[in-house]
């Protein structure tokens, strides 16, 4: 413990800096840790959902080839002419029998032509006599035998067709691998039987066609139940032995992450053809450019830490550095009978060096009161205590109205939380004396607060009406000017009214004039004065408000007050100025028109 203390002292240096790696690195670093694995998560969800999407075209496009294949046994059956070729081929030339039949076949691929691969079409018919719509390897021989073996076959299978995966290549010009092909009877419910028909796909060609729009970077391969491979694309980096135990234990489709080849297997099993297409992507590609980023990040947010503390630290010693000069001169003034001074460097806060000049005027007038009248020591240190307590800052009163809202909503005291804020508004707005002149909604702003404080005390014995032409809404007026005017409304005309007590607060342009009016419907001015007074000061808002309008406008304000033994009405007569943004723009030009724009 004496180590750590001596290592880390309990200075305000060093528990400023403590606080801010407390509170604000040590979050922040934990905070961007969690981000970025967050968002790994969701790149590697994205990913799984891009690869599902890709396997679902794969999968679509490939049960439309086989449609197709089926849509061409149809188009084979319905087509009249070739039926008769191929069921009577002794009626006809060879060589225009093969003319004939091979334009049939090559008018029904053209009838696809919005499909982008190929169907390869191979048709024998009772005698063995072969069609193709493709040049083949070898010389076409007569498959009676094929024929025979085919029909008996399929008569004898579930089905009157068979679908071949691993089909023989015979496409003279076609691309390496199998082919993927339909044998299917040609019958005719008068003639019955006459024919075999094989309608083939080009696995690789048809993948490469699919595939060719495809920019993302994953691996897709095909292969039968017994693991061999039929066609892919990329590297074949599968984990045999895993993929048989998740599709296994998940079915038909799924998804899974390989951890020792660092890989996403997405899989979809065919099973009328015995296959799995499997989709793959690397999570070292996927995560690549995200190690980047975090590695740059971390890169960065390193040096600003490294920064933040020679930063802090500098800060820190540059503030309180004359904190402790002045605490040191505090701990030598009863030693040394008050002859002390505390010298501060330019270097300083403003807020320090204030400090240690009050100080040094400090001990230099307690001494200069100890030599005159030390009888009157006491009385001084008072009367001094109470000069500082004129200086606090009075933003405090503002707090202290906030902390007492607060603790009025915590105890659900609705209105005395509203009072606080209406206060609050009013008070912010007395204490910025910066601005002399307001909007004119800004000052209603401002009553409107007030008459909900009043209000509340009154329970509603009086009632404010606002009759405000829309066009002086950003007219300029001086701050707080219809408030106190407001007050003696309620204050000495409807304090003591036994009737609804009623204020209308009035403004309108006339030419280049603004005219504010306050009229109430009480007791009067002149009975008003002969009430015994509530306050023991007198009465500042009419002569305050009249010392303004001569100050900002010049003369060229008038205050007129019109009193009678049924109220009282106070009127405001003062240039007419808008605000800066508002300048030449009324509200449906009425502004305009009363400053003469066009």
């Amino acid at each position: 413990m004496h180590l750590w203390r001596r290592l880390f002292p309990q200075t305000l240096k060093y528990r400023l800096f403590s606080a801010f790696a407390a509170l604000l690195l040590l979050p922040l670093c934990v905070a961007v840790l969690f981000l970025f694995r967050h968002f790994e998560s969701i790149r590697q969800q994205d990913m799984m959902e891009r690869m599902s999407e890709r396997m679902q075209q794969v999968s679509t496009s490939l049960t439309d080839m086989m449609a197709f294949a089926y849509k061409t046994h149809i188009m084979l059956n319905q087509d009249e002419g070739l039926v008769r070729i191929i069921f009577q081929p002794d009626l006809y030339d060879p060589l225009e029998r093969k003319k004939v039949v091979e334009s049939k076949m090559s008018g029904i691929n053209n009838s696809f032509f919005f499909h982008q691969t190929e169907l390869y079409f191979k048709l024998i018919d009772l005698q063995g006599n072969v069609y193709t719509s493709y040049a083949p390897m070898d010389r076409l021989i007569n498959s009676q035998e094929e024929f025979a073996d085919w029909k008996e076959r399929l008569e004898a299978g579930p089905y009157a067709y068979q679908w071949v995966s691993n089909d023989l290549n015979d496409v003279y010009y076609g691309q390496d691998g199998k082919l993927l092909s339909l044998y299917i009877l040609l019958d005719d419910p008068q003639r019955g039987t006459y024919g075999l028909a094989r309608i083939s796909i080009q696995v690789q060609e048809w993948l490469n066609s699919t595939l060719k729009n495809s920019f993302t970077n994953q691996d897709l391969l095909i292969m039968n139940g017994d693991g061999e491979i039929v066609t892919q694309s990329g590297e074949n980096g599968l984990n045999l032995a895993l993929f048989r135990d998740r599709a296994a234990s998940e079915g038909a489709k799924g998804y899974y992450k390989d951890g020792s080849l660092s890989r996403l297997v997405n899989y979809n099993y065919l099973e009328e053809l015995d296959w799995y297409v499997v989709n793959q992507a690397s999570l070292d590609e996927l995560l690549k450019e995200l190690l980047r980023l975090r590695l740059l990040f971390f890169t960065i947010l390193g040096i600003l830490v490294l920064v933040f503390v020679w930063v802090t630290f500098f800060l820190a010693s540059r503030m309180t550095e004359p904190l402790r000069l002045l605490q040191q001169g505090m701990e030598e003034a009863s030693d040394k009978k008050l002859r002390v001074k505390i010298r501060i460097g330019s270097g300083a806060t403003r807020e320090v060096l204030s400090l240690g000049s009050s100080f040094n005027a400090m001990i230099d007038s307690i001494l200069e009161l100890i030599q005159k009248l030390k009888q009157e020591e006491r009385q001084k240190q008072a009367v001094r205590f109470q000069m500082l307590l004129t200086q606090m800052n009075p933003h405090f009163l503002l707090n202290t109205l906030n902390t007492v809202k607060w603790m009025a909503r915590k105890e659900k005291q609705e209105p005395i939380a509203g009072i606080c804020t209406s206060l609050g508004l009013i008070l912010e707005a007395s204490l910025n004396s910066e601005i002399e002149l307001v909007a004119l909604e800004q000052e209603i702003r401002l009553l409107r607060s007030y008459e909900s404080v009043q209000a509340f005390r009154y329970q509603e014995r009086f009632k404010l009406n606002y009759e405000l032409d829309p066009g002086v809404s950003y007219a300029l007026v001086p701050k707080l000017s219809l408030q106190p005017l407001v007050e003696n409304a309620i204050v000495h005309g409807l304090d003591s009214c036994t009737g609804d007590g009623l204020i209308r607060v009035s403004a309108w342009p006339s030419g280049k004039r603004l005219i504010l009016e306050v009229e109430d419907n009480g007791i009067g001015m002149e009975k008003a004065a002969l009430k015994p007074a509530r306050r023991s000061r007198p009465g500042i808002g009419l002569s305050n408000l009249k010392e303004r309008l001569q100050l900002l406008f010049q003369g060229e304000a008038e205050l007129a007050v019109d009193s009678g033994p049924e109220g009282t009405c106070i009127r405001i007569s003062l240039p007419l100025l808008v605000a800066t943004p508002y300048d030449g723009k009324g509200e449906d030009g009425r502004v305009d028109g009363i400053l003469g724009g066009g």
